[in-house]
């Protein structure tokens, strides 16, 4: 029996469970259970948060573990921050609870990247996102272009590294304006 025809054959039920466990499927088991969840009209889960750098594999929010179930290879600061997130880290430390995160905004895709190379060298933990009327995404793990209209890129450093990133940050050359202008680096958003 095919894989798809099996996939057809599962309760709506299943299907939702394993949209929600869809790390644990191989790239074409993944396409299968997303297609079957979108021809049933049910939620599909989140895109990719990532990919392993060396096989690459999509790494999803909520994995379990901190190494590419594939091939072994421990995941990059990035990833793990991205798999905990911002609020995770502070659930872990409450006295990190009161002190904001430090967010970089730009509508400029090599802006951000730059960025995230900069943080990256240092060290530091560091998740990126999309907002597109004041809502947060998961960011795709390839944007199709470098600017969207009405879409900010987001780079988003824990509160620990806050103090960090923004000295990291004000020393690109890069954009620093207000909301009104292309781009802002911004601390306490």
């Amino acid at each position: 029996m095919d894989p798809e025809r099996i996939w057809r054959e599962k309760s709506d039920e299943e299907l939702v469970e394993a949209g929600e466990a869809i790390w644990e499927f191989t790239d074409e088991g993944e396409r299968i259970v997303r297609s079957e969840l979108r021809s049933r009209g049910l939620p599909e889960p989140p895109p990719p948060i990532d990919h392993c750098w060396k096989c690459g594999r999509a790494v999803h929010e909520g994995e379990p573990g901190d190494a590419c179930s594939r091939c072994g290879e421990p995941f990059s600061a990035s990833i793990r921050a991205k798999l905990e997130g911002p609020a995770s880290a502070r659930e872990a430390d409450p006295a990190d609870a009161e002190e904001p995160d430090f967010v970089y905004r730009s509508r400029y895709l090599h802006e951000v990247e730059m960025v995230c190379e900069h943080l990256e060298r240092e060290g530091l933990a560091f998740y990126q996102s999309e907002e597109a009327m004041g809502v947060r995404y998961a960011m795709p793990a390839a944007p199709p272009v470098a600017t969207l209209p009405g879409a900010w890129f987001l780079v988003i450093v824990p509160a620990a590294h806050a103090e960090r990133a923004a000295e990291i940050v004000d020393a690109l050359p890069i954009s620093h304006g207000d909301d009104d202008e292309p781009a802002t680096g911004l601390a306490g958003v």
